[in-house]
């Protein structure tokens, strides 16, 4: 069964791989240029009515019209309109400021409009309307921006006289690059069409200046491709990197062009013309066709009957290879759908010997079910014995933490126990000694007195008295108690610091065992934490007590509660023992 099912995949697979691979068209990295031009393209319609209300605006304007000028200025805005949209609508605006020039005499209105109505004529492809129009201006009259735009024309009309006349076209390409020439003498950088001709002029020369490429790509790239002057400067841009063997450039130019000449609605869109070349080449069908049937229906429309034309014979090319592809498709599909059928009568054929399997793994798996039930009657009792044995260990192990932490307890029950019935040991020795002195002392003293009273010399016994100081006898107990102390808990100086701020704590002076602040506390930790048994403890005052005791707690680093608790765990205990 199971080499059946994997023949029967493995069918369907191979089937769908194929399909996807003949149906489909290479996939390529799609250029974000390309994606934006394509939107454009389908908001034809919408940008087509931006336009239309602009050119409303401006008839309307030119109805309310006054005065000549008024009249002039509006006509040639919407020739400007119109000269890339309709060549039929901007002659008849070119004419009549032909009329509005004659009538006011104005010679720079006039040069102006028959240059415009000559590119109007040579771009519909009247070459011949538009040489005799060219020839009415005279050309020594000419102010210095007009001759740079008297030029410019020139080469436009020969450059189309060329493409018409074909190969026998070369004397015209002599003249346009004779004018090129020409435009160059007197062109100046503030032309708007300055860039447009330089480039005109490096292309077919080996005068690749990369820093005109540089300008006029820093041009492209700030502009906002909404004039035709930004849409010229990509193309001649385009062309240059072309030349250069820059493909990546050229194509990425050429398509920033074309966006350009869409945006403003403009039929002469020589641009996507050359683009939808490149994607034909580059096998890419759909938008070949898409993009040269939209350069065809603006030349219809404007009308350009030689762009027309030219427009004809490359969409001729991209249909035959449209349609050979179709070609192409049908009979593979015809192939996969006889490949479907085949693969149908297989998976009905497996169908039939499965449901047989089927039946059989049926009753295997009845009988395996209640082999499966048996399993789970018997893993449920071991799960619940382990569950009971789970918890009685986890009550050992509770038990068992009980008992450390006892043991611990008792542990240090025993520590304390055995510090303090040291710490006992060690002051009920040096209290018998005090007391033995004292008793030696006293006895000395009352055999001296009973001496004297005897052999009557009260005034040796009112001098011995008086001068009896306790002082030396008090301070021989300061130092007794300092040595005991500290011979049980030999750090408890450097611990008690460490609870005081850095800056505030206790310096002994030379020969300093304890002072006054550390034996009130060497008390307390000893377990006297009361300041009048402490005051009787050490022979002095009370207040004087609490007055040393309240000095260093404004020192701690911590609150008086935890300070107190901490003084007595101070001092590592000197097992003596050990």
């Amino acid at each position: 069964m199971r080499s059946t099912v994997f023949f029967i995949v493995s069918c369907l697979l191979i089937a769908m791989l194929a399909f996807g691979t003949s149906c489909s068209e290479p996939r390529r990295n799609s250029d974000a240029y390309l994606v934006q031009l394509d939107s454009l393209l389908r908001h034809q319609p919408e940008l087509d009515q931006v336009k239309q209300m602009r050119i409303g605006e401006l008839k309307r304007k030119r109805a309310t019209a006054t005065t000549l000028t008024d009249r002039y200025m509006i006509n040639s805005l919407l020739l400007d309109e119109y000269s890339t949209y309709n060549a039929d609508s901007a002659l008849k605006y070119a004419n009549a400021n032909l009329e509005i020039a004659e009538k006011t005499g104005t010679h720079d209105w006039l040069v102006a409009t028959q240059l415009k109505k000559a590119g109007l004529l040579a771009a519909t492809g009247l070459l011949g309307n538009a040489e005799e129009t060219m020839k009415e201006i005279n050309r020594s009259g000419l102010k210095a921006y007009q001759l740079a735009d008297y030029y410019e024309m020139m080469i436009y009309l020969y450059s189309h006289l060329g493409n018409y006349a074909g190969p026998a076209g070369t004397d015209f390409y002599v003249m346009e690059r004779a004018y090129k020439d020409s435009i160059m003498a007197v062109i100046t950088p503030q032309h708007p069409e300055y860039l447009w001709n330089m480039g005109w002029a490096a292309l077919g020369t080996d005068r690749m200046d990369d820093d005109l490429i540089d300008t006029i790509t820093n041009k492209v790239e700030t502009s906002s491709l909404c004039s035709q002057t930004d849409s010229k400067n990509a193309y001649v841009l385009a062309k240059l990197y072309q030349q250069k063997g820059d493909y990546d450039n050229y194509v990425k130019y050429m398509i920033l062009s074309s966006i350009s000449d869409v945006k403003m609605v403009n039929a002469d869109v020589s641009s996507l013309e050359d683009l939808a070349k490149i994607m034909f080449d580059r096998g890419d069908i759909e938008r070949a066709y898409t993009y040269i049937d939209y350069c065809l229906n603006k030349a219809i429309s404007f009308p350009n009957r030689v762009k027309a034309y030219g427009v004809t014979n490359t969409l001729d090319r991209i249909n035959k290879a449209y349609q050979e592809r179709g070609h192409k498709q049908q009979r593979r599909t015809m192939f996969f759908l006889a490949l479907a059928c085949i693969l149908a009568a297989i998976l009905l054929a497996s169908i039939a010997i499965i449901i047989v399997q089927n039946g059989r793994l049926r009753r295997q798996g009845q009988n395996l079910d209640a082999a499966n039930k048996s399993l789970k009657d018997n893993v449920a009792k071991l799960s619940s014995a382990q569950q009971q044995l789970n918890e009685a260990n986890g009550q050992l192990q509770q038990l068992n933490a009980d008992l450390k932490q006892l043991n611990a307890d008792l542990k240090q029950k025993n520590d304390e126990l055995y510090e303090s019935n040291y710490v006992k040991e060690e002051y009920i020795g040096y209290i018998f000694t005090i007391c033995s002195n004292y008793i030696g002392k006293l006895e000395e003293l009352k055999k001296n007195i009973h001496l004297k009273v005897v052999t009557k010399k009260y005034k040796e016994i009112e001098t011995s008295t008086a001068n009896f100081d306790m002082k030396d006898e008090l301070k021989e107990f300061y130092q007794s108690f300092d040595s005991v102390f500290l011979h049980i808990y030999p750090n408890f100086v450097n611990d008690f610091n460490s609870l005081l701020q850095e800056d505030k704590r206790i310096s002994l002076r030379e020969g300093e065992l304890l002072n006054t602040e550390l034996r009130i506390y060497a008390l307390v930790r000893l377990g006297i934490t009361d300041s009048v048994k402490i005051a009787e403890f050490l022979h002095c005052s009370p207040q004087t007590v609490y007055n040393n005791r309240f000095r260093v707690r404004s020192k701690a680093l911590l609150p008086k509660k935890d300070f107190v608790e901490s003084v007595r765990t101070l001092g590592a205990f000197m097992d003596r023992g050990a």
